[in-house]
């Protein structure tokens, strides 16, 4: 940190409100800059690297002005975004707000992220792996085999047919939005971004308000969801949502195969909430 610091002659400030960890504001430079830094051996954050990259004047989000590396560490360096992080409003209880936010939302993903269709050159930015999963049987210890052989049957039916492949963002959803008064957004973290079909990003924003808004979870994606599909008019269906809902909670799990026996737990539930997961109020 203090390094980069000097480097340029900043001081390094936490960032929350939807940054990731070891996002800081680099308070003194004109204009202000934002370091994201990463071990070398951290792979999302050159995946991030090579979207943001890929997406710039394509899609509102952060630019790249300087990849460093030092110290076993690759720091990427980017202009900041003002903005007020989407999931405070839902956190607020603004359910007046959350309506348009939903709404923008779809129609962002429609015309700007989901815009860019997927070439035989991956531009260094990871491929869906239902496949690689499937090969895998999906074992993992801490899992029950029953909720393993559920999930199989269902990624079974997942199409992994590439020409549908589009940029998915990988964690979409309000709370990695920016957004200002006007409802001018920003999308940041793409770090779990990636090839693959776009059902992937629109189940996991449902999926995410299912699991944490439950109550208003109904009224917000069938608003982001016809948002979408007036802008991309694809088929959608509920067994559609399940199964990306499925494949993008297996990816967390390999992720925290070496977490606490908590964190674990806590996703193995997620997993059976999900196998559980009704989405056919949305289609």
């Amino acid at each position: 940190m203090k390094e980069l610091e000097a480097r340029y002659a900043c001081s390094l400030v936490r960032l929350a409100g939807g940054y990731t960890n070891f996002t800081f504001l680099m308070e003194g430079t004109s204009p202000v800059l934002v370091a994201k830094v990463a071990n070398l051996s951290n792979h999302d954050i050159l995946n991030e690297i090579n979207s943001l990259m890929l997406i710039e004047g394509l899609c509102p989000a952060p630019v790249i002005l300087d990849v460093v590396v030092m110290n076993d560490m690759r720091i990427m360096v980017m202009d900041y975004k003002d903005g007020v992080n989407g999931q405070s409003i839902l956190d607020a209880r603004d359910w007046e707000q959350a309506e348009i936010l939903y709404k923008c939302i779809g129609q962002l993903l429609a015309l700007q992220i989901h815009s860019t269709s997927f070439a035989e050159n991956p531009r260094g930015i990871r491929k869906s792996n239902i496949a690689t999963l499937l090969e895998s049987d999906l074992l993992l210890d801490f899992v029950d085999d029953e909720l393993i052989k559920q999930s199989i049957e269902i990624l079974s039916t997942v199409d992994v047919n590439k020409q549908n492949w589009v940029l998915t963002h990988g964690d979409f959803g309000l709370h990695n939005i920016l957004s200002d008064a006007d409802y001018n957004m920003n999308v940041i973290d793409w770090e779990w971004s990636e090839w693959g079909n776009p059902i992937n990003d629109i189940a996991w924003v449902c999926w995410f308000t299912k699991l944490h808004y439950p109550e208003h979870a109904h009224f917000l994606n069938t608003h982001f969801i016809k948002s979408y599909l007036l802008n991309n008019p694809i088929s959608i269906t509920p067994q559609q949502l399940k199964a990306s809902s499925i494949y993008k909670v297996w990816n967390i799990l390999y992720r925290v195969n070496h977490a606490t026996k908590e964190v674990q737990n806590e996703w193995v539930r997620r997993l059976e909430w999900t196998l559980h997961l009704d989405f056919s109020d949305l289609c």
